[in-house]
């Protein structure tokens, strides 16, 4: 049997030796490497993170601002197509709903061009005709915009308007009424023409129109029908500074504004029209207070 105290001695000496060997070390050198490691690796995953983390909220504040610019292009677009065209049919337009056009049984239309004009922008530079047609036209349109009509198009120095498309007819015929005075007032402005003396014929006439867009890509919004062409003779044939409308807005502006007496007009394709000369509203004299009132 093995005597206790060599046993002792034994794994005295194996400890002593495990303790001086290089071996201790080396784990705890390997146990520190490990730790660098992992930590360097932490520090590498959290900066790669942070980089991701920003370029992700650059990415979504690039994206919020091409949104918000591409709803600012949106109503842009929209707003010059509502210049283009009326509303109900800007809407069927961008839903592709077939054919824009409608027929509407009672529409009033207006022409009105300058006396004039082709002898007079033959004395102007061709810059400063476009400057003050320009001028005269914006005009128009903040009048046609107040009245509540339709600025149809515009033809050299031609100005066309319709109303009752899309609003109660008998409440346009007013408003027409009303636009051509207002047209005339803006005439005598001169600082709206350079300080000529223009003066315009204007034309109005009622009945049925077909309205609608013709042609692909450049369409273009206008009128048809036998009305269109009545108001563009009551206008051609018209003299200068006189407003001159048929029979049926005659009738429709009731009592609301005065006329002189009709006269026969001879129009091309008509024959003998009667028309009536718009003076302007009838202003209906207030009456006095009784002594009992």
């Amino acid at each position: 049997m093995a005597n206790p105290k060599i046993l002792d001695e034994i794994g005295s000496k194996v400890s002593e030796l495990l303790a001086n060997s290089p071996a201790k070390d080396i784990e705890k050198n390997a146990r520190a490497l490990l730790a660098s490691g992992f930590s360097k690796l932490d520090l590498v995953t959290r900066e790669e993170f942070e980089v991701q983390r920003e370029v992700l909220a650059h990415t979504r504040e690039k994206l919020a601002d091409a949104h918000h610019q591409l709803r600012l292009e949106k109503e842009r677009s929209e707003r010059l197509l509502l210049n283009i065209l009326p509303a109900p049919i800007a809407a069927r337009l961008k839903d592709n709903s077939g054919t824009l056009a409608d027929g509407h049984p009672e529409v009033v239309v207006m022409f009105a061009d300058i006396v004039d004009y082709t002898r007079i922008a033959s004395g102007m530079a061709p810059v400063k005709v476009f400057e003050m047609l320009n001028r005269i036209f914006c005009r128009f349109d903040e009048l046609c915009e107040k009245r509540g009509l339709e600025r149809i198009k515009t033809i050299g120095d031609g100005y066309m308007v319709a109303g009752g498309l899309n609003a109660h007819p008998h409440e346009a015929h007013a408003a027409m009424a009303a636009l051509a005075l207002d047209m005339q007032a803006a005439l005598r402005d001169h600082s709206f023409t350079d300080g000529l003396a223009l003066q315009l014929r204007i034309g109005i006439a009622t009945g049925p129109v077909v309205a609608g867009v013709v042609g692909r890509g450049r369409f273009i919004y206008d009128l048809w029908g036998d009305t269109v062409n009545l108001a563009h003779r009551l206008c051609t044939e018209g003299d200068p500074g006189v407003i001159q409308c048929d029979g049926r807005t005659f009738e429709r502006l009731g009592d609301a504004f005065v006329f002189a007496r009709p006269i026969l007009l001879l129009l091309k394709g008509k024959g003998y029209v009667p028309v009536y000369r718009l003076r302007g509203p009838r202003i209906l004299a207030r009456p006095r207070p009784g002594r009992n009132a």
